[in-house]
């Protein structure tokens, strides 16, 4: 391998490097079914924990990381706290990778 292409794809390493807590973020069932349900808009930690059947503290903790990633916000309105998605991007890259894994019909064990 060339100095260049060494350099190159040193370079691209440390540019997809960000990406990469977005896709861990994401990467765990619980997570996904919550960026799933926020692709339809704000909810509590309440309708959350109803849809997932889990207890609360293991949603918080959940919402936690997807905060922590910039995939989520809380949105405080006097007494309630809805968590949202960040923007429209975190939609577009989850209902993509749905839309792709259903093309696919992958069941990836990796």
């Amino acid at each position: 391998m060339s100095e260049d292409q060494t350099k190159r794809d040193a370079h691209a390493q440390r540019e997809c490097a960000p990406v990469v807590p977005l896709f861990k973020a994401m990467a765990h069932p619980m997570r996904a079914a919550i960026v799933h349900r926020l692709v339809a808009g704000p909810a509590d930690v309440s309708q959350l924990v109803a849809l997932l059947e889990e207890s609360q503290p293991l949603v918080s903790h959940h919402l936690k990381v997807l905060r922590e990633a910039h995939l989520v916000r809380i949105n405080r309105v006097g007494r309630n706290s809805n968590y949202e998605l960040i923007d429209e991007h975190v939609a577009h890259i989850f209902l993509d990778a749905l839309k792709h894994t259903k093309e696919h019909n992958h069941d990836c064990k990796h």
